[in-house]
């Protein structure tokens, strides 16, 4: 997908029809545009959103007020009035137009909310343009609105992108979009009813079994949803909790008697947060390690027993036959039977012993019997070995409880002193974050025994499910339906099989480019780490980061970057001719449109992101200020860049202070008098 340019009509801060032309060379893949605080910087980059979604960011106010103030104001009453965004773009070969326009009879001095209307527009070849059915389906075809957050977004609020559960679900949400791998999933959700629906057709009275196993799998499932939908809720419930407790938090850290207080409770609240993760892990090995390998504290004495067995039974030669070739070997060598009676050779005895001596399964009934001979002789070193292993891992989990008991006792301290601080407003806060602390301790509780009622529930089915396949049916059409059964089971286990090992891949080649991203930019020894939960990590020597604000930027950064990267490999490989893939339509070559890219940072780290932006994809459009434009970081962009605008802002304010920005050795125009406040696109010659 590649942008073209953006045409906006008394669009929010732009008044009259205003275009930005966004095509770039392959060398100088950037469009630098600035604009001061309030010019429509945030209104630009929700301009591209709003074409395509219909929709503004979280962080956009009165969002129902579209038309530019000024033709509001101007229209009189009764007479329609509109704005417009049209985005016109390139994807494969292909040119498309996507206009979104809201119109409105004007019946107060108040804008009202109105859905906006989508036309989409596709130029054939030919120059001839066709009216697209479905718009906004084939928007999401080219680029899903699940991506949006990673190709559209506002720098100094990226550090958010990945805090907390309900965002780690929506990066693994978008990674299968990138994937579109949803068509797997919603396989992996149809299957069971269609199998429900096949195994219903047994009729009861001609085979019970079968129907009975049908009946309790039909059951086990509802029980299944009715877990997952109060798990979901419960979701909801801790990421609100978990809102509320954040909000708090900021207000308490602008009290400035609260701040260190405050700001240690956060480090021993994150501090915590590890360490509970750590002892769910270690819990999670002890579960895995009883799992797989609990029996073996029940063979205690059961190898010697076994191996004290074959002896005397070799010495009394009551081993079957078959169990070795040696025990009959020596028979044939002494002449003499088990049973004691004399076996001269060329009898008809000594022929029979003689022929099963090599009798075609002997070889493999003594390699068996020597296969359990030796696991006999392991069991006492793997019983050793377990035992070990939980006791290394029961010492592990009394490290952990004493870490987070001592943690905790010490985020108690802070507590009490902060609720001995003499504010009134602190006190609140702080009840108030205790009661919603407690909410969320409760709630996760519930969710984790919810969790564990759903594996329980997984086992269950796979159990009942087992006997399902192997159950006798008593007819040919029972079998029939059973057969048909079992096999949608399979299909539906190898399409889990298959989302877990791409998800995996994606996630693997993610970290690995977040990796090179980062350390590009970083300059301290930290690594980034993507891990099995989509959360984004950062690992210093002595253990997990206490991320900054800044370095949570950059991370985003390098995480946009990484997508972007894998998105273009997936294309890449879709594209040849002689590969079949499993991503189908995934993948695709974006561009990034953000604003603020470098937020807070030091002047350092914004030297280093200036130099590594042009590098993330082949198309970016910038949003800067005046103050994130000096410099080496001016020169970096510069060079990088095929466009660049300036927002300019005008304002009948007289008393404001006029003012330019330097561009190539000139002053430009930055902030201007005028009759009216509205912002104009005027261009810069590069």
């Amino acid at each position: 997908m590649k942008l073209l340019k953006l045409t906006l009509k008394n669009f929010r801060a732009f008044y009259g029809e205003q275009a930005l032309d966004l095509s770039v060379d392959a060398d100088k893949p950037a469009v630098l545009i600035f604009g001061n605080n309030g010019a429509g910087k945030t209104t630009l980059l929700n301009a591209f959103a709003w074409a395509l979604y219909g929709t503004f960011s979280v962080d956009v106010e009165q969002q129902q007020r579209v038309i530019h103030d000024k033709k509001w104001a101007d229209t009189p009453f009764g007479e329609p009035v509109s704005a417009s965004v049209r985005l016109d773009f390139e994807h494969e070969g292909t040119r498309f137009s996507a206009s979104r326009d809201v119109t409105l009879t004007k019946q107060s001095d108040d804008q009202q909310a109105v859905v906006p209307a989508l036309t989409v527009t596709e130029i054939g070849p030919d120059g001839e343009a066709r009216t697209v059915a479905n718009g906004q389906d084939r928007i999401e075809k080219i680029l899903p609105q699940g991506l949006r957050r990673f190709f559209f977004f506002n720098g100094e609020r990226m550090e958010k992108m990945f805090s907390g559960d309900e965002n780690n679900e929506e990066v693994k949400k978008a990674i299968k979009t990138l994937l579109n791998l949803e068509a797997i999933e919603r396989a992996i959700q149809d299957l069971p009813k269609a199998a429900r629906k096949l195994a219903r057709e047994i009729d009861a009275k001609g085979d019970s079994r079968l129907k009975q196993l049908t009946d309790r799998m039909e059951e086990l499932e509802t029980r299944q949803r009715a877990e997952v939908e109060e798990m979901l809720r419960l979701s909801a419930g801790i990421v609100s909790f978990r809102r509320e407790i954040e909000a708090i938090g900021r207000a308490l850290r602008q009290n400035e008697q609260a701040e260190p207080l405050q700001k240690q409770r956060e480090r021993l609240t994150r501090r915590i947060g590890q360490e509970r993760e750590k002892l769910a892990d270690l819990k999670g090995r002890k579960r895995e390690l009883l799992s797989k390998h609990g029996f073996l504290a029940f063979t205690a004495g059961l190898d010697d027993k076994v191996i004290e067995l074959a002896d005397r039974m070799r010495e009394r030669r009551q081993l079957p036959a078959g169990i070795q070739r040696s025990f009959i070997e020596e028979l044939l060598e002494d002449r003499l039977c088990m049973c004691g009676r004399p076996v001269a050779e060329g009898t008809p005895e000594y022929e029979e012993l003689s022929r099963r001596r090599y009798n075609a399964g002997l070889a493999d009934v003594e390699s068996r019997w020597l296969f359990v001979n030796g696991q006999m002789h392991n069991l006492r070193d793997k019983r050793q070995e377990l035992l070990d292993q939980l006791t290394s891992n029961a010492a592990d989990i009394q490290q952990s409880d004493a870490a987070i008991s001592q943690l905790e006792a010490e985020r108690t301290e802070v507590d009490r002193q902060l609720e001995g601080v003499n504010v009134q407003d602190v006190k609140r806060l702080v009840d108030r974050r205790k009661e919603f602390g407690e909410k969320e301790t409760e709630a996760r509780v519930a969710h984790r025994e919810a969790e564990n009622r759903i594996a329980a529930i997984k086992q269950d089915l796979e159990v009942v499910a087992r006997q399902y396949k192997s159950a006798e049916a008593k007819d040919e059409e029972s079998r029939k339906i059973q057969s048909q059964v079992n096999l949608v089971n399979e299909v539906r286990d190898a399409l889990v099989e298959i989302l877990a090992i791409k998800t995996e891949e994606v996630r693997d080649q993610l970290d690995k480019k977040v990796k090179e991203v980062f350390s590009r930019i970083f300059i301290k020894t930290y690594t980034p780490e993507l891990n099995d939960s989509f959360e984004l990590e950062l690992h210093s020597p002595s253990g997990v980061a206490i991320r900054s604000t800044g370095e949570n930027q950059i991370l985003g950064l390098s995480f946009v970057g990484a997508v972007s990267e894998v998105a273009k490999n997936i294309n890449d490989r879709k594209n040849r001719a002689d590969e079949s893939t499993l991503e189908g339509n995934g993948g695709g070559i974006y561009p990034v449109v953000m604003d603020a890219p470098f937020g807070s940072l030091d002047l350092t780290y914004q030297e280093e992101i200036s130099k590594a932006l042009p590098a993330l994809t082949p198309q970016i459009i910038t949003l800067l200020s005046q103050s994130q434009a000096r410099g080496k970081v001016m020169e970096n962009l510069q060079r990088a860049a095929s466009r660049m605008y300036v927002l300019r802002s005008f304002t009948p304010n007289k008393s404001a202070e006029e003012e330019t920005i330097e561009i190539n050795n000139r002053a430009v125009p930055y902030v201007s008098h005028g009759d009216f406040e509205h912002t104009v696109l005027e261009k810069v010659t590069v």
